[in-house]
C-alpha cells in the first residue's frame, strides 16, 4: 500500500473519534435548582416551574402566575406579550392536557446570573445523512426574570420550526 491508501485508510478509521457526542440529561434535577445566592435560586425556580407548568404541562390559564403581561418573546413564531404567548399555544396545544411533569425530560442544565436564567434541553432531529438514523443537539431558553416574573424570553427556533415543546415532551 502507498502513502495515500495509508492516508485514507487512516482518515477513514478516524472518523468516529471525531463524531460529536451525544447530548445526554442531566441526573439531578434538584441539585440544578439550588444556589448560594436566594434571588438566583427563586429565578431557576420561576423559569423551571413556568416550563413544567405552562410549556409542558399546557396550562395557559397559569400563565399571569409567572409572566408578565408585557412580555417581551424572541422567538420569530410567536408574538410578543401575554396575548400573543398564548395564541401561539393555543394553536398547539393537544386536545386533551398531558399531565403537568414532576421534572423537566431533556433538561440538561440551568444557569442562572443576574436577572437572567437558561434552560438547555436535549433535542433530537432526523440525521440528513443517515437515513432513519437520529443525532442530538442541544436547544436554549432563556428568560430575564424581574420581581419573580418572567419578562422576556429568547430559544433557538427559527422561522416555522417546532419548538422544544413538541419535540422533547414526548420523551
Amino acid at each position: 500500500m502507498n502513502v495515500f491508501g495509508y492516508t485514507v485508510m487512516l482518515a477513514a478509521l478516524s472518523v468516529p473519534i471525531f463524531a460529536a457526542l451525544p447530548v445526554v440529561p442531566g441526573k439531578d434535577q434538584a441539585a440544578m435548582l439550588k444556589s448560594s445566592d436566594p434571588k438566583l435560586a427563586a429565578n431557576k425556580k420561576v423559569a423551571y416551574d413556568f416550563f413544567r407548568v405552562v410549556l409542558r404541562g399546557f396550562r395557559l390559564d397559569q400563565a399571569d402566575k409567572y409572566m408578565t403581561a408585557d412580555y417581551m418573546q424572541h422567538n420569530p413564531n410567536a408574538e410578543t406579550g401575554m396575548a400573543g404567548f398564548k395564541a401561539y399555544f393555543n394553536a398547539i396545544m393537544p386536545k386533551e392536557l398531558p399531565p403537568i411533569p414532576e421534572t423537566l425530560p431533556g433538561l440538561v442544565a440551568i444557569q442562572a446570573e443576574g436577572d437572567y436564567v437558561t434552560l438547555s434541553f436535549v433535542r433530537e432531529y432526523d440525521d440528513p445523512s443517515a437515513k432513519g438514523k437520529k443525532y442530538t443537539t442541544t436547544w436554549f431558553d432563556m428568560f430575564r426574570i424581574v420581581n419573580g416574573k418572567i419578562v422576556e424570553h429568547w430559544d433557538s427556533a427559527t422561522k416555522g420550526a417546532a419548538g422544544p415543546v413538541a419535540t422533547t415532551a414526548k420523551k
